[in-house]
């Protein structure tokens, strides 16, 4: 149960509890007004007798019987002993009695109850007996002050219990979620990541224990992912370490005197210097990825200054790749997106370049972009082979490398990298692909409110660092 609800329960609780004990009190007293039997009237009463009785005289009697609570018994006699009414056990209305009979009656119950005899209709031909009785305890009713104070006494007697109960399985409630919180919350900070929240009951402690497992998971994954990222970044440079060290060895010791081989050997150190700056690259901006640091570079960029200059460069990649490149910009000059320029061109040519790598040469890489309200669709298109279907849901994760692409070299950063600035940029990415019939990747921008200048340039001319 959520705590709010609990202490919603505990003020209604203060509400109706005095509210059930004075209603308590008014049934008691019904009840017991309940009890008091029904007093006859004149002609019952003189069928009963048999003989006439004093209307005036009944009549007044009955009425002061009815006005005396039920702790005030009677029983009614005429001249004969005839028992004419009575509310009192074992003298019942109907029967005729003796002296001694009612004698004895007073004699056994005369420690409990004070009798008085009393004959208020004393002529006529109806004269009556009254044989009253009360309880030695009730011989003198209550005053109205000590009736109030035994009310409000129960009623603060019953309040203080209903609060201290439900208080105290508040607070155990409470205290024992807490600690088991506290409790995981210090092992968790600890660096003991399998330890297992448990908080009984509902409500906002276990929706805040839910909070700190999910957190528990997202430090698990990113201890994972922080060993993985460390084991992959050391296997992948060390190939190209070791390749360097290789051919600048077999140089120095003059394996390598002949110019051609010399050449050579330079030539694979110098490609594999550039394959590490493409790798370093590639860290620092995934990097850049789990901090703020790159929101402070972004900026209206006029986006079709910034594709054009994009497509400029795969099409001259494609020329030296021998790959057939196609571009369709349809976008207005005045249209900007808000960019961090480095890191949305990074992300582009990540896609791009892995179009012209996987396609067979004569292939055809297509860039497209149209504007449509408040976006811009860039869709990036080749005929190469295809993913595969079981590599599809997982290429934008860390480290991974699909089957086609094993036998290439990098960090597998490339479209962990698209993601990580998709995400960040706000950007939809969506991926389509066939095997054997090409893939294509349609990336949506949301375009700035307002766009810049269309006369000053996009200021992505000069090329990426690392580039």
């Amino acid at each position: 149960m959520r705590i709010r609800t609990q202490f919603y329960l505990l003020v209604a609780g203060i509400v109706v509890v005095p509210v059930a004990v004075m209603a308590g009190f008014y049934l008691a007293w019904r009840l017991q007004e309940s009890h008091a039997p029904r007093v006859p009237g004149y002609e019952e009463i003189v069928q009963r007798a048999g003989r006439t009785v004093d209307r005036a005289a009944w009549e007044e009697l009955a009425r002061f019987m009815e006005r005396k609570p039920p702790t005030v018994e009677f029983t009614v006699l005429d001249t004969g002993m005839r028992i004419l009414f009575s509310s009192i056990e074992g003298l019942e209305a109907g029967r005729t009695v003796s002296d001694a009979e009612v004698l004895d009656r007073i004699r056994a119950t005369g420690g409990r109850y004070l009798y008085q005899v009393d004959s208020p209709v004393r002529t006529g031909e109806g004269r009556l007996v009254v044989l009253t009785r009360i309880t030695r305890d009730g011989r003198r009713p209550p005053s109205p002050f000590q009736r109030l104070f035994e009310t409000f006494a129960t009623l603060l007697a019953a309040l203080f219990v209903f609060s201290a109960a439900v208080s105290v399985l508040i607070a155990r409630s409470i205290t024992q979620s807490v600690l088991a919180l506290e409790a995981a919350t210090r092992r968790i900070a600890a660096g003991e990541l399998d330890v297992p929240v448990e908080v009984r009951g509902g409500g906002e402690l276990a929706v805040l224990a839910g909070s700190l497992v999910r957190m528990r998971d997202a430090l698990k994954e990113d201890r994972t992912r922080r060993s993985r990222f460390i084991m992959g970044v050391s296997h992948d440079l060390k190939t190209p370490l070791a390749l360097i060290k290789g051919y600048a060895e077999a140089i120095g010791d003059g394996m390598a005197d002949d110019p051609g081989e010399r050449d050579r050997c330079v030539g694979i150190i110098g490609a594999k210097v550039d394959q590490l700056d493409g790798m370093v690259d590639d860290l620092i901006d995934f990097v850049r990825m789990d901090t703020a640091e790159w929101r402070r570079h972004l900026r209206p960029v006029a986006l079709a200054a910034f594709l054009g200059d994009l497509a400029r460069r795969a099409r001259e990649d494609a020329e030296l790749l021998g790959r057939r490149f196609r571009e369709d910009l349809e976008i207005p000059d005045r249209e900007s997106a808000l960019l961090d320029e480095r890191l949305a061109r990074r992300a582009l040519e990540n896609v791009l370049n892995n179009a012209l790598r996987y396609t067979e040469p004569g292939g055809l890489v297509r860039l497209a972009a149209r504007a449509e309200t408040g976006r811009a669709i860039v869709t990036i298109s080749d005929d190469g082979p295809g993913i595969a279907g079981e590599d599809l849901p997982r290429i934008f994760d860390l480290f991974y490398r699909g089957t086609s692409s094993r036998r290439e070299q990098g960090l597998g950063l490339g479209l962990a990298v698209v993601r990580g600035v998709a995400d960040s940029h706000g950007w939809e990415l969506r991926v389509r692909s066939d095997p054997g019939r090409g893939s294509e990747f349609e990336i949506s921008i949301p375009l700035a409110p307002s766009g810049p200048d269309p006369a000053v340039p996009s200021p992505g001319g000069s090329p990426p660092a690392g580039a």
